[in-house]
């Protein structure tokens, strides 16, 4: 079908030839972004375009959509048939190579279907050129002109396709992601070009003292003559070495190189790359010349780490994963792309930020994410980790159209096989000098079938040297087991399950994805998503914002039955978001926190899911506007680096350490316990000692069963507060149907009474700020005889929108009778910013 659609009479583009950031003089070794002047078009429409993004991404800036296409159920009204035909993309751009210069085009992802023009020539066809996660690229050394174009025709990918996927995670793109989905590149050479430079390194972990390199540099003899060139590498204040190499005609070869063949390749006292919260992420640039007769063939560069990173299988068979010698315990959540893949550099940083500011250190990207390398260069310069992957999506039928086989996903045909294999290895060498990535899981709830295995195996060994993990799930291959366990739940699960459940999802062994569900949005975002006459009462509209699971996770019927098991239920709009958060921030905190008081029987958990790829009510710690839930302050309380966290199970409370210092944190641990009616009960202070890992129990609050109550913690040391924490407790835990457990969830037959909590009355707080320019100083003081139970402040502009980014030290916190406490907020430049405590 071709597209029948109304054309964009406003959208005029004129193609230039002077496209901003485009040589008109090509000079040996540049690599030249084509990323301006774009153009997308198909039967009359017309729109600039984004790239790297999708068709749909550039007709949804352009405003074809109109401006409420991710209001209520509007998405799925749209015609999906307008992408049915061909998408043309269209550039222009000045510049031809010099006499013995060469010129090579190279398209980082195009998706999916391809026939690409340059000047009116065919340089590729698209029953060749199809799959998303290949490097493709083409000689145009004798077609380039002073003005040249270039004309990308696109197919979107079918069933059966191996292409992105966001599987049930939200609704699909509506397009299927077509586009040219990552950089278009001209790269620019003499005889001799660079075509990967990889770096590993080996670091003395006993003494840090030493690290050597052994780098490797591919090179490429474009000229059908042999050639001599010199290989220069410079390392900075480490100096440089030469070394002569001599390529026949038409010779790609990789050149290894250690401190026997350069002598900079040894680093004495080398800077270590760590993660942010062990110390410093320490990176190096190693710079790759080739010179031919004393002039520039091309040039080249990585980007690495000194660090050492392992895993092993414990006495439970789970993977423990160490950082330069050091066992850590991995928190982190699961990453996903914009739905229109029009992530920026400015969200992405944010984002990668925000896992900072929750004391995460690990991102997930189960599906190779990122239409660049933004997100891993700020993993690697932020020191937070990224463990990466291929993603279900091709593991069941339902997703990708093939059938599945044996228990190892859709992926057993030759033709799937060939096009996964070159998936695997372009991504491999795209991603193997990145220090913050730990480890490639080749498979999510399946493994590959031994024949495809034995293939990403041998590419493994070649390109990387990190460890290598076959499924998310526990399961084994040719590779041995994995270590992992992906039991659920995904769906809402009680504080106190975490502690108790002893098959599935609790905190024992690595559990690579799971959640409590709903993650709900702040009101604000909520009034963008849901149209106003659809807020209250609650409607399908929001139903169409959850999951698009067609089997469970679809609604907010847990939600609502959740917030009426636990409080009793709820009284408008406000009422429920207020407890929805209550929900949000106990479940999540609480799951992280029993991963940490269960060191070392614990290796990781991961929070299903980080971010969402469009607007939704469901798994994500902040939202797609990008305003943080209530679970992004349960968590980043959870995983303070120094803590206090109850134990649901034994009824005691830890004092818990992942700081870096090697000696242990002497404090002081207070323990203040209230009743129902916010009246102090109990009172304690102790001393207490934690190292490295180390979890203390400090406190048994065993006696105080049986009633509700509230608790509150605080740890010191010599120069004030180190943490603070509290818990709401009924006086009998939920009730859970352990042999109905399934993969999602585990019933709960009867919830703990919590409405106590919200019961208190109405709570004296006084607000006082202080501060402008981007950074708050907030006073809340609680002037009543009743604990204030949760306090949410809110960062607005003039316009009464939340500012994105605010980075807030506290929030949806309590306070005691008579309490005051101060925290910080930073927030981003905004007009007129003001601080507002949620009544």
């Amino acid at each position: 079908m071709t597209c029948q659609v109304r054309k964009l009479s406003c959208l005029v583009i004129i193609l230039t030839l002077c496209a901003c950031g485009q040589r008109s003089v090509r000079i040996s070794g540049d690599r030249t972004p084509l990323d301006t002047g774009w153009t997308v078009a198909c039967d009359g429409v017309s729109v600039e375009a984004t790239v790297p993004s999708t068709v749909a991404g550039s007709l949804y800036e352009a405003g074809f959509f109109g401006e409420d296409l991710l209001v209520g159920r509007n998405y799925e009204k749209v015609d999906k048939s307008i992408f049915d035909g061909v998408w043309s993309y269209t550039t222009a751009f000045a510049g031809k190579p010099a006499k013995g210069q060469h010129a090579e085009l190279v398209f980082d992802g195009l998706n999916y279907y391809a026939d690409v023009f340059l000047n009116g020539r065919q340089i590729a066809s698209s029953d060749t050129t199809f799959g998303v996660f290949i490097q493709r690229k083409y000689d145009v050394t004798d077609l380039l002109k002073a003005d040249n174009k270039l004309e990308v025709r696109l197919r979107r990918a079918q069933k059966g396709d191996l292409n992105i996927g966001f599987v049930d995670w939200n609704p699909r793109p509506l397009d299927e992601s077509m586009g040219i989905v990552r950089p278009v590149t001209l790269h620019t050479t003499g005889a001799v070009s660079v075509e990967d430079v990889y770096v590993v390194p080996d670091l003395d972990t006993e003494s840090f003292a030493t690290a050597d390199l052994t780098v490797r540099v591919t090179l490429c003899n474009k000229e059908d003559r042999p050639v001599e060139v010199t290989l220069v590498l410079g390392l900075g204040a480490g100096g440089t070495a030469s070394v002569p190499v001599v390529l026949g005609a038409g010779e790609t070869r990789s050149i290894p190189l250690t401190s026997a063949d350069a002598s900079i390749l040894h680093i004495d006292n080398p800077r270590v790359w760590w993660t942010y919260d062990l110390g410093s992420p320490e990176l190096y640039r190693l710079s790759v010349k080739v010179e031919e007769g004393g002039s520039l063939s091309d040039t080249g560069e990585a980007t690495f780490g000194i660090r050492k990173i392992e895993s092993r299988l414990t006495e439970d068979g789970y993977r423990q994963f160490t950082l330069n010698g050091k066992d850590i315990l991995l928190k982190g959540a699961g990453w996903t792309d914009d739905i229109f893949l029009l992530d920026t550099p400015e969200s992405i940083s944010r984002q990668v930020s925000y896992v900072k500011d929750m004391n995460l250190n690990l991102i997930r990207f189960e599906n190779v994410w990122g239409k660049d390398d933004t997100v891993y260069d700020l993993c690697d310069s932020l020191g937070v980790l990224a463990l990466v992957g291929f993603s279900c999506q091709w593991e069941w039928e339902d997703y990708c159209g093939l059938p599945e086989v044996n228990g190892y996903g859709c992926i057993n045909t030759p033709e799937s096989e060939e096009l996964a294999v070159r998936y695997f290895h372009d991504q491999v060498v795209r991603l193997h000098n990145h220090p913050s990535v730990i480890a490639w899981l080749t498979g999510s709830d399946r493994i590959p079938n031994p024949r495809l295995e034995e293939r990403y195996l041998a590419i493994y060994e070649a390109e990387d040297y990190r460890p290598y993990i076959c499924s998310a799930k526990n399961l084994k291959s040719l590779a041995g087991w994995s270590g992992t366990k992906m039991e659920g739940p995904y769906e809402y699960v009680g504080p106190d399950y975490w502690y108790k459940d002893t098959r599935a999802g609790c905190a024992f062994g690595w559990n690579t994805e799971t959640g409590i569900g709903a993650n709900l949005p702040q009101l604000e975002s909520l009034r963008k998503m849901i149209p106003e006459e659809s807020l209250w009462p609650l409607s399908d509209a929001w139903d169409y914002h959850c999951t698009a699971s067609g089997s469970a996770m679809n609604s907010t019927r847990v939600l609502q039955q959740t917030v009426n098991g636990l409080y009793g239920g709820f009284d408008g709009l406000e009422d429920f978001v207020r407890k929805a958060h209550a929900v949000d921030y106990d479940g999540t905190r609480a799951m992280f926190e029993a991963f940490r008081i269960r060191v070392p029987r614990t290796t990781g958990i991961v929070q299903w899911m980080l971010n969402s790829a469009w607007p939704s009510l469901y798994w994500q710690l902040y939202d797609w506007y990008g305003v943080p839930t209530a679970g992004y302050y349960g968590t980043k309380k959870a995983c303070e680096p120094v803590q206090l966290l109850f134990d649901y199970a034994d009824r005691k409370v830890y004092a818990v350490n992942e700081s870096a210092g090697a000696a242990p944190l002497k404090l002081q641990a207070t323990l203040k316990v209230f009743d129902a009616s916010s009246r102090l009960i109990g009172e304690e202070t102790k001393s207490v000692n934690v190292g490295y890992r180390g979890v203390v129990p400090v406190f048994d609050l065993k006696r105080y069963d049986g009633k509700p109550h509230f608790v509150a913690l605080e740890l010191t040391d010599e120069n004030g507060s180190v943490a603070d924490n509290f818990y709401c407790l009924p006086a009998k835990d939920n009730d859970y149907d352990w042999d109905n457990s399934d993969w999602y969830v585990t019933p709960i037959t009867s919830y703990g009474d919590l409405g106590f909590a919200f019961a208190q009355g109405t709570a004296d707080v006084d607000l006082a700020v202080s501060g402008d320019g981007g950074t708050f100083s907030v006073t809340l003081t609680n002037n009543s005889p009743v604990i204030s139970y949760m306090n949410i402040l809110k960062a607005k502009d003039a316009d009464g929108n939340l500012v994105v980014p605010a980075f807030w030290s506290d929030n949806f916190f309590p306070l005691l009778p008579g309490q005051s406490k101060t925290v910080t907020c930073r927030t981003a430049p905004a007009k007129d910013v003001h601080i507002e405590l949620c009544d």
